[in-house]
């Protein structure tokens, strides 16, 4: 009995460690190219008419079992020539020994103000569904130990009455966007995530979601006839967490082909990590690769080691038909 309180403790104590630390909200260190996690209020901000995003992150595979995120994302931009915008996503993470599991589908609408010829504001609601998991099988317990050796055939002696647990969630932001001339444009952004709180909890009790907050800016700016350089900044707070992120990106013009530009930056999360960047801008899609080089306390554990990120998005126009125009037949014919 004193075993098998022990465990039920440990697993709760668990349980609420992956809801605080490995549950927070799905993000990217890529924030730039994972436009619809980072703020609803960049759906149908691009331009072109439909956009599709895919996004992978692995980490910490030198520490344990390799944390893996993935998501995908399409939205489209002025719906059949109006102002509105609509955004589907798609993000599945899987964290731990115990594949601590969170799927997210969310399904948003924009609308955009044009406040002139150059600028305008962007106001987004994003309704969300998550699940969320655990694979039991993949934990030990001490009654899975025969005397010698663990043994996973043998039972752990545990009735667990949940392994999941799903809520609804909304998310709201707005964007504000600038173009001040050719190759030079200004953005900011605030969302806010998780409004309604959602209990998420495998058991009865009372542990809530917490609202994150989004702050973020960016610009593009021209340096000479084939260089630009894109800073960058992102701040996230959610509870007691806080998470700056800054750096930025040189863009280097090809003007070669499908081969369009190319891309290196570097990058700073506070008190966790620095990362480098590269892309390619290749016909109408964008590829980058990002890697972590972990800087906090897991270091020793981790040998500075982070993760790769991966990121493409494909941005189609619409297809324009070539209109020929034919000399008018006389009236004789």
């Amino acid at each position: 009995m004193r075993k098998r309180i022990a465990n039920i403790i440990l697993l709760s104590g668990f349980i609420f460690l992956a809801s605080g630390l490995f549950g927070q909200d799905i993000h990217f260190s890529q924030f730039y190219n994972s436009p619809l996690n980072l703020n609803p209020g960049m759906i149908g901000v691009f331009n072109g008419d439909f956009r599709f995003v895919a996004n992978q992150r692995t980490q910490w595979s030198s520490v344990t079992t390799p944390y893996s995120t993935f998501g995908i994302s399409a939205d489209a931009n002025s719906l059949f020539g109006s102002p509105f915008g609509a955004g589907l996503s798609v993000y599945n993470d899987k964290a731990g020994d115990s594949e601590f599991g969170t799927l997210q589908i969310a399904l948003g609408a924009s609308y955009r103000l044009q406040l002139d010829s150059t600028q305008s504001l962007i106001f987004s609601a994003q309704p969300a569904f998550t699940q969320r998991s655990i694979n039991y099988t993949k934990l030990q317990f001490d009654n899975q130990y025969n005397g010698f050796y663990y043994d996973e055939n043998l039972g752990n002696g545990e009735t667990f009455q949940n392994n999941g647990g799903t809520y609804f969630n909304l998310h709201g932001g707005l964007s504000w966007n600038k173009k001040i001339a050719q190759r030079k444009e200004v953005s900011a952004g605030f969302a806010l995530h998780n409004i309604l709180k959602p209990e998420q909890t495998f058991f009865n009790a009372n542990i809530p979601l917490h609202q994150r907050i989004t702050l973020h800016a960016g610009g593009l700016f021209a340096v000479s006839d084939k260089v630009d350089v894109l800073p960058a900044i992102q701040f996230q707070k959610q509870h007691n967490y806080k998470e700056i992120i800054f750096g930025g990106q040189g863009k280097y013009h090809l003007n070669n082909g499908n081969y369009k530009a190319l891309y290196g930056g570097i990058w700073y999360r506070n008190a966790d990590a620095t990362y480098f960047s590269v892309g390619m801008d290749y016909a109408d899609f964008h590829f980058g690769i990002s890697y972590d080089l972990n800087l906090s306390s897991l270091e020793v554990a981790s040998n500075h080691r982070g993760g790769f990120e991966f990121a493409i998005i494909y941005i189609i126009s619409r297809y324009k038909p070539d209109i020929k125009r034919y000399k008018a037949c006389p009236d004789y014919i």
